[in-house]
């Protein structure tokens, strides 16, 4: 038999279909994908196939393990001849095919999957029709660069106002679809719930009431997007958008590992605020994150986001290996960047071909050769550092007395400076070395001056060059101590390459991923940026948009969405975000719908309006805010709100947790100091991360813990205490205070019944607290009323409807 010829999936250019969300109970286990069952003859690789092969075949027959010499992670391999002499697929041939001999076997010790349940029928009938038709590979779908898709127009024929409704393109590709099931969409949410909505997403805050009355009065066809727009050029903006990169990012305060020194990683994280307010467009806020200190003439900004992958842990403890845990910060940075940028699990190829996409191994140590040739190593100082002023005030006395150092240095160094390279320094006498010394002292004293202005030591990137760089190789079994073939610098061959002339370092690289022919960045991005608006993305593994990640929802918005944001946004996120929230989908109200209780219990068809527990620093934030105790300082070093005592208790030093000071202990959560081994504990217990790793999306839990922490935590007393003393100073009577202290939490007007409660609780809190007034004491400074407000308030920072949005 003739060789078969080497197949790249980034040959092919074929578009893949729309994928469906048909749920399939085949085999042993339940396959979520398209309708497997559909009219139409074609049988497609990628959507019909590929989930059958990962489900039930791959893990002899794939990137890890090649029994019979048989693989069916790439064609060349799955359409060779096996141990047994014979091709396992015979294309057009399912009869002579070997794969459908032993999947249809009857004896169970010959049958495949061996030891395993055997193939149902129709799963056998699609692997028929596949080699009938040619066995064809197509690509998986993500593999393959988006397409603008027609924008569709709603028929009305299940709904005739349908048309009215629309508001962004977005909403013609979700009506489309509910149209199909005959369902319409949700109305509107009630005006003061979607202002706090918005004001939640876009700044992370709630609104204010004078901007929630504002917005209530103004009746004008353009209130909303107005409202849309201040948020965005809010200040609040990079803060809260930076607080979701910051977990992309692994953002920490500390080195990691057990020994978890502090670092000075925070002009890095004030960057990324400045650069989300500045609206910096997200191929260039890639480059310079990745590539920063390779742009020409690079300035400090580009150097300061290179401390994205400085954010790699450093090991200082005793004995370890320095390379050891360098080549670790080196993995660690090539599985960071390919699950932020790509969504692709490459880490799965460290110690052999991916188990389930066609990645190889030798793919793996391509891309790692991008970062193999960094300066830093595993340094306890972490060098290369950059040097930071850490307020504009030291900033701006620091910078010209730097300048005019360096000006009179070089003045001080020329004048003894030999003609000749190989002489040695000039002696000077007289008048020349009064004035040499004169230049002397001069530095001495303005250094004098330098001294105490507060610098950080901002560990950032830099390459290295000519002896000191180093070659790649391939670990066997991903073993870092046994080093195979040296490898250069590439891309996976299931991709797209590098353009023809782009450099092979990091710079190249990083062009390459916001390129014009990646398929997956564009996607990636729009996809997790509608997770954060929308509860779930487009494609519900965030992660992975591999094959073995969820199919997308709905293909087509979201190709529409990424070629949208790549070519006619030109990257632009505010741009992007504005379509996304102006849209009625968005808008919708977000009860949950009886009548989809069955049918779409989860809102994957979008049919009502996203609701989703706020985030750690969002639960504290707006406690703060609303208690009006936030302080609206921003950048600067990590602060220390209360914690517990003995949180950071370390066997490697006496570092203690410091409550900071003044309106520093009251600032957003974004500022707190992020220890690695010991983070802030009431963001553990709403499921904020260590940052060890990156982390695409965090968990949502529901805990005794958390009610725990909204109600005993001393921050949340204090903002229950706080917005007490502002209910006693509202000249109007309890209930009337109860009800504006519920709005101001809510964003609506209590219930009779609920502010009935309300005031029966309060009623008898102030009871309790007369009869208890060592309790008053402890509360409110003895003032039983006081703590009444108090713990009532307490109670409704502690509501459901507080905690999410």
């Amino acid at each position: 038999m003739s060789a078969v010829p080497r197949f790249s999936w980034a040959s092919w250019s074929v578009r893949v279909g729309a994928l469906g969300a048909t749920a399939i109970a085949l085999g042993g286990g339940l396959w979520l994908g398209t309708d497997l069952l559909r009219s139409g003859p074609d049988v497609e690789f990628s959507r019909d196939i590929k989930p059958i092969l990962n489900e039930n075949c791959t893990v002899c027959h794939g990137g890890v393990k090649q029994a019979a010499d048989f693989s069916l992670l790439f064609p060349e391999e799955a359409l060779k001849p096996s141990k047994s002499g014979k091709p396992p697929i015979v294309p057009g041939d399912p009869d002579e095919s070997l794969l459908i001999r032993r999947v249809e076997h009857t004896d169970p010790s010959e049958r495949m999957p061996l030891d395993h349940p055997a193939l149902a029928p129709e799963q056998i009938e699609l692997l028929r029709r596949w080699i009938e038709q040619g066995a064809k590979f197509q690509p998986h779908w993500a593999f393959v660069a988006p397409e603008r898709p027609g924008v569709p127009e709603p028929e009305g024929k299940a709904w005739p106002e349908g048309k009215a409704w629309i508001e962004t393109p977005i909403d013609r590709f979700v009506l489309a679809r509910l149209e199909q099931k005959a369902i319409r969409p949700a109305p509107e949410q009630d005006r003061r719930k979607l202002l706090r909505r918005v004001s939640l997403d876009l700044t992370g805050l709630p609104p204010t009431e004078s901007e929630l009355a504002a917005f209530v009065a103004d009746r004008s066809p353009r209130a909303y997007e107005r409202q849309v727009s201040r948020l965005l050029a809010s200040p609040r903006f990079g803060e809260r958008w930076a607080a979701w990169w910051l977990d992309l990012a692994r953002y920490a305060d500390t080195k990691g590992y057990e020994k978890d020194m502090p670092r000075e990683m925070w002009p890095y994280r004030d960057w990324v605020v400045r650069a989300f307010n500045a609206n910096m467009s997200f191929d260039r806020f890639t480059i310079e994150q990745l590539a920063g200190d390779l742009l020409p003439d690079a300035t400090d900004d580009h150097r300061i986001a290179t401390g994205f992958h400085r954010l790699t842990m450093t090991n200082d403890e005793g004995g370890t290996d320095d390379e050891e845990f360098r080549t670790a910060a080196v993995i660690d940075r090539l599985n960071t960047t390919y699950e932020v940028w790509q969504a692709v699990t490459i880490g799965c190829a460290q110690c052999h071909n991916h188990p389930y996409d066609p990645i190889r191994q030798k793919d793996f140590y391509r891309s790692l050769a991008f970062f193999n040739n960094t300066a830093d190593d595993d340094r306890e100082d972490e060098l290369p550092t950059l040097g930071i002023y850490e307020s504009e005030a030291d900033r701006a006395k620091g910078r010209p007395l730097e300048q005019r150092i360096r000006e009179l240095t070089l003045q001080h160094e020329a004048m003894v400076e030999p003609e000749r390279s190989t002489d040695a320094p000039r002696m000077l006498t007289g008048a020349a070395k009064r004035e040499h010394d004169r230049l002397g002292k001069q530095v001495e004293a303005l250094q004098k001056r330098l001294a105490p202005l507060r610098k950080a030591a901002l560990p950032v990137m830099e390459e290295v060059h000519g002896a000191a760089r180093r070659e790649t190789h391939i670990f066997e079994r991903g073993n870092w101590t046994s080093p195979g073939a040296v490898v250069t610098p590439g891309v996976p061959v299931s991709l797209p390459p590098l353009p023809k002339g782009a450099a092979a370092n990091r710079l190249g690289f990083a062009r390459w991923l916001v390129g014009p022919d990646n398929p997956l960045t564009a996607r990636v991005i729009v996809n997790r940026l509608w997770d954060q608006l929308f509860d779930a993305g487009l494609v519900e593994t965030v992660a992975d948009l591999g094959s073995q990640g969820e199919a997308p929802t709905d293909t087509h918005l979201l190709d529409w969405l990424a070629v949208h944001f790549r070519d006619d946004l030109e990257w632009d996120v505010k741009r992007l975000l504005r379509v996304m929230v102006m849209s009625a989908t968005y808008r919708q109200d977000n009860r949950p719908r009886e009548d989809l209780a069955d049918r779409d219990p989860r809102n994957r068809l979008l049919a009502r309006g996203p609701r989703d527990r706020l985030s750690a620093e969002m639960v504290r934030d707006q406690a703060l805010a609303v208690s009006e105790l936030l302080s609206p300082k921003m950048f600067g070093p990590g602060v220390m709100p209360p914690q517990p005592a003995g949180v950071w208790r370390s066997p490697y030093n006496d570092l203690d947790w410091e409550t900071s000071p003044g309106e520093d202990k009251y600032r957003r959560g974004l500022y707190t100091f992020w220890k690695r081994s010991a983070p802030y504990p009431s963001f553990v217990a709403f499921d904020g991360p260590s940052r060890e790793f990156c982390v695409s999306e965090r968990g949502t839990t529901n805990t005794p813990l958390q009610a725990l922490v909204t109600l005993n935590d001393p921050v949340y007393l204090e903002c229950a205490t706080a917005l007490a003393e502002q209910m006693q100073s509202w000249d109007v009577s309890a209930a009337r205070r109860l009800a504006r202290a519920f709005t101001r939490l809510t964003a609506r007007e209590p219930k009779p019944d609920e502010l009935a409660l309300l005031v029966d609780y309060f009623e008898g809190a102030k009871t309790r607290f007369a009869a208890q007034p060592d309790q008053a004491q402890a509360l409110a400074q003895g003032d039983a009323e006081l703590a009444a407000y108090a713990a009532t308030t307490s109670i409704m920072l502690n509501l459901d409807e507080v905690l999410t949005k």
